[in-house]
């Protein structure tokens, strides 16, 4: 039987049981030059922690806080392709592939992460397969968990991929500006204004002073 529990619930719950303990256990019995290398920084609701093709620098850890992956397709426009949460590393595939990012990682929320210079964390992984064993796990959750959601794709109509992103997002609301949210959902401004104003027009969603919300079925 399929499961219909959304995937922000899954996967915060493995993380907060699993994922973040492992993760913090690994760090404090990592070398000094290691968790020396470790800054935190705070990424404020639309703002950019990755951009597509920039130089793979560092690996982040989430700590608090939503993203959207997103990827500019050949045609322009940009497709939105997953949501990631607290205890998913980022980045780190680029840096084991030595490539520049691949996707856009866009903050859903006021976010809090941890970053590690790409070079510190091939180093550490070299020598403690422990985070290899961790990753590969990360990477294993994801890919069960997905296989029973349905991820925005850029065949589902725009309205189906602005609701599901709103029932993705703690408190299932996005306050971003619209030109942005336009981008995330690959369209224009002008049909992104159209659809707000049909969901809401269909008692869907709810719009005040640039915050949308979803509005719960009875």
């Amino acid at each position: 039987m399929q499961n219909t529990t959304p995937f922000r619930e899954l996967w915060l719950k493995f993380s907060e049981e699993e994922l973040l303990p492992e993760a913090d256990g690994l760090l404090r019995d990592a070398p000094d030059v290691v968790r020396n290398s470790v800054t935190t920084l705070h990424i404020y609701n639309g703002q950019n922690l990755i951009c597509q093709g920039d130089p793979a620098q560092a690996v982040y850890i989430i700590l608090d806080g939503e993203f959207i992956v997103n990827k500019q397709a050949e045609n322009g426009k940009q497709v939105g392709l997953t949501f990631c949460y607290r205890g998913e590393f980022l980045g780190e595939m680029e840096a084991i592939c030595r490539q520049a990012y691949r996707y856009d990682v866009i903050a859903l929320s006021d976010c809090r992460v941890l970053r590690m210079p790409a070079a510190t964390f091939l180093s550490w992984l070299s020598q403690d397969h422990r985070l290899s064993l961790l990753l590969n796990r990360q990477l294993a959750k994801r890919c069960l968990i997905n296989g029973e959601q349905r991820l925005m794709n850029a065949v589902d109509s725009i309205e189906n991929n602005l609701l599901y992103m709103l029932t993705q997002i703690s408190g299932h609301q996005i306050h971003l500006p619209r030109d942005m949210l336009a981008s995330i959902l690959g369209t224009s401004r002008r049909h992104t204004d159209k659809v707000l104003l049909r969901l809401k027009t269909q008692g869907k969603i709810t719009l005040s002073e640039g915050v949308i919300g979803l509005v719960k079925p009875d």
